[in-house]
């Protein structure tokens, strides 16, 4: 909805917006109150669960809540905890409908390096960037996953969205450091 609002207003394309920001609010109300634990302050995958998806880490990117309000370190802290596996994050634990275990899905951990860059945890974003990063073959690209265990790319390969999470939390973590820089 708010994408929408937004092409709207900067395309002066005709819309009902009224509509639009009613329906945005309704959302963003469901998510914090259905969307939330509040006994773990942490944002959860689906209304009524306690489980936790890695997209989570996606909130501040689109703009529902800052980068560094506490509701969200909480809650890449709990991604981390909860779907690291080997320095890397999967999507989720839930089963699903495909065959095998899933990897490590690489745009997750590149998404917390981001989040922990953009929260001023320089140190902790470098650690999980370089280990997402290490994952790349010998020409430098990404699949959708890879197994932690043994370094072999999984999935979908060459993986735009692994590709456009790294340089993401590259350009978060080159902005971050040189605040830190400047700051110091």
């Amino acid at each position: 909805m708010d994408r929408g609002l937004r092409l709207a207003r900067e395309c002066t394309r005709k819309a009902p917006t009224r509509r639009w920001e009613r329906a945005r609010e309704q959302i963003r109300d469901a998510i914090e109150s259905r969307g939330y634990d509040r006994d773990r302050g942490v944002f959860v995958q689906c209304f009524g669960e306690r489980a936790l998806d890695a997209a989570l880490l996606l909130l501040p990117v689109v703009g529902f809540i800052a980068f560094d309000d506490e509701r969200m370190v909480r809650t890449a802290d709990a991604v981390r905890e909860d779907l690291g596996v080997d320095g890397l994050l999967r999507r989720y634990r839930q089963p699903d409908a495909l065959p095998g275990e899933e990897g490590a899905f690489l745009p997750c951990s590149f998404w917390l390096a981001e989040c922990y860059a953009y929260q001023g945890r320089i140190a902790e974003a470098r650690e999980v960037f370089d280990r997402a990063a290490a994952a790349a073959n010998s020409l430098g690209r990404f699949s959708e996953q890879v197994d932690p265990a043994t370094g072999e790319l999984l999935g979908n390969y060459p993986q735009a969205l692994s590709h456009l999470s790294h340089i993401a939390a590259a350009i978060a973590l080159a902005r971050s450091e040189s605040q830190q820089f400047a700051s110091a």
